[in-house]
């Protein structure tokens, strides 16, 4: 009644929930928590004429989901399917790059004949995929790449990088290393940026991984972290500390 929608459940959706909003909802806010509901206990809604079917995740992808676009995306934990035009890599190298960003109930594959991936997911993490879909599909011959961060340390994404292949240890706070496979990572402290050295296929699962771990933090907490490019950490949270014991 508060969605204006009519539903057929699967006889496996079973089970009550509570939710407690903090403020009045409109029917669209409170079927995207709906739609998130069933995301946690492994269901998903999938139109189908008048009606909504709530079946498992697993059966979802194979159901009649709704086809997104640009200029229809779909919104929040809505299940879509997406055709992506990949224009500068080929799609089937992005596969086993992408593939650990979507869930095991989704779906991932590409079709070499015209250079298409074909993704199948909730709303949100198909336009996660974009974004770093978009900013991997870029011409690029040489053999260094200069990839600006806009959320992340670049610093800090070199030493995660490195540590993960296994860098050859150097000196603590160093700004350069050495990857596997002879990639070399180099961080841009100045212009928060990172130079991407050695052969194309290798560049283009780095250059995945650098988009993935730049991305904003979503939180819900009051932590919040901020990195410095001149003063040292320790000192300037000494003189916080100290000014907020002189406030309180």
């Amino acid at each position: 009644e508060v969605t204006d929608r009519n539903f057929i459940l699967d006889p496996r959706v079973k089970g009550k929930v509570t939710v407690i909003s903090s403020r009045p909802m409109d029917s669209d806010e409170v079927y995207q928590v709906f739609l998130s509901i069933l995301k946690v206990h492994g269901f998903a809604a999938v139109p189908s004429g008048e009606v909504i079917k709530i079946v498992p995740d697993v059966n979802a992808k194979q159901d009649g989901i709704p086809t997104a676009s640009k200029g229809s995306p779909g919104r929040g934990d809505e299940m879509v399917t997406r055709v992506v035009q990949v224009d500068n890599v080929a799609a089937a190298q992005l596969v086993p790059i992408l593939r650990p960003l979507v869930p095991q109930q989704g779906h991932l594959a590409a079709y070499p004949a015209t250079n298409v991936l074909i993704i199948s997911d909730r709303a949100n993490n198909v336009e996660r995929l974009l974004t770093i879909i978009q900013r991997i599909d870029q011409v690029s011959d040489s053999e260094i790449e200069v990839i600006s961060l806009q959320y992340a340390s670049a610093v800090e994404v070199v030493r995660v990088l490195t540590s993960l292949k296994r860098a050859t240890p150097g000196a603590k706070g160093a700004t350069a290393a050495q990857a596997g496979g002879g990639q070399v990572l180099v961080a841009d402290e100045r212009t928060n940026s990172i130079l991407l050295i050695g052969e194309r296929s290798e560049r283009l699962k780095y250059r995945a991984v650098i988009a993935d771990l730049d991305s904003p933090v979503e939180s819900s907490g009051n932590t919040h972290v901020v990195y410095l490019r001149y003063a040292d950490a320790a000192n300037i949270a000494s003189i916080l500390s100290s000014v907020g014991q002189e406030a309180a």
